[in-house]
């Protein structure tokens, strides 16, 4: 049986698709996500940006949540925008990576403002790009990402990465081998050593990761 290691806790449905597939699954978490302490103003903005679903639930535990303005937003990724909508948010557009919903925003609201809630090791795509055609936008850290790095004794033949720092974390007590790595998207893949034998989901989801397992071991 093919051996996967996942460096994130699945919930008990994702996990069961996986050993419905053939799989034998294991996985820890590699990373910790830390919420600041509460922002000392309500931010206001004609619209919110939220990049991941960690952004919403840090930010959904800071007490100025209820007070916000409003909840129209937009939003990078589709498990996100399920749960803005679950949590009563109205998303106007929602993209799979940055790099698509920054273009979108300067063609079509240039003359609005913006709030981006994001984590403390967010990436540039966003906030560059409004800056650079001279957007309004705040940006608001509503989280930090914690290191939590294992060392796995056991060889596996496929690992399971779903952010850049899950991976940084797991090489500070691991090394590559013989493994595939199988990234939910472009940023995480980036983030891979030089030389190792990557691959992307076909879509940034658990569903795509188990996809791409699927795919390449041709179970």
């Amino acid at each position: 049986m093919i051996r996967l290691f996942s460096t994130k806790q699945l919930s008990p449905t994702q996990r069961q698709a996986f050993t419905s597939a053939g799989f034998s699954l294991e996985m820890e978490d590699f990373i910790e996500i830390l919420p600041v302490a509460p922002i000392g103003a309500i931010p206001q903005a004609d619209y919110f940006l939220f990049s991941s679903q960690n952004t919403l639930l840090s930010l959904a535990q800071n007490p100025y949540y209820a007070q916000l303005p409003h909840k129209r937003a937009f939003c990078v990724g589709e498990k996100t925008r399920q749960l803005l909508e679950q949590m009563g948010w109205e998303v106007l557009a929602s993209f799979d990576y940055a790099k698509d919903l920054a273009p979108f925003l300067v063609e079509h609201y240039s003359e609005a403002s913006f709030v981006f809630f994001c984590g403390a090791q967010r990436m540039n795509t966003l906030p560059n790009t409004l800056r650079a055609h001279h957007i309004s936008l705040q940006e608001y850290i509503v989280y930090h990402t914690a290191l939590t790095p294992k060392r796995l004794e056991s060889p596996y033949d496929a690992l399971l990465f779903f952010s850049p720092s899950a991976i940084e974390s797991y090489l500070k007590d691991n090394e590559i081998g013989r493994e595939k790595l199988i990234c939910i998207g472009e940023t995480t893949y980036a983030a891979l050593p030089k030389g190792s034998q990557g691959y992307i989901a076909p879509r940034p989801t658990i569903e795509g990761v188990l996809e791409c397992c699927i795919s390449l071991f041709d179970n």
